[in-house]
């Protein structure tokens, strides 16, 4: 269960690979975008981890999707 239970739960570092399909959101007001883990550059808070993805886009992780 989340320390802020007003937010939703996104996940963990240690759950994230590379290759891995995931969601990201780049900032306020762009739409969400789909594509590969190339590597993991912060450790998550309350506002997700960030990753690089294989297409050089970086963002908060909001979901793990299986594409």
């Amino acid at each position: 269960m989340s320390e802020f239970p007003d937010r939703p739960d996104y996940p963990e570092p240690r759950k994230l690979d590379k290759g891995m399909t995931v969601e990201i959101e780049q900032g306020e007001g762009k739409e969400p975008i789909v594509g590969e883990v190339g590597a993991v550059l912060e450790e998550a808070d309350s506002e997700g981890a960030i990753v690089q993805l294989k297409s050089g886009a970086q963002g908060r992780v909001r979901k793990i999707t299986h594409e």
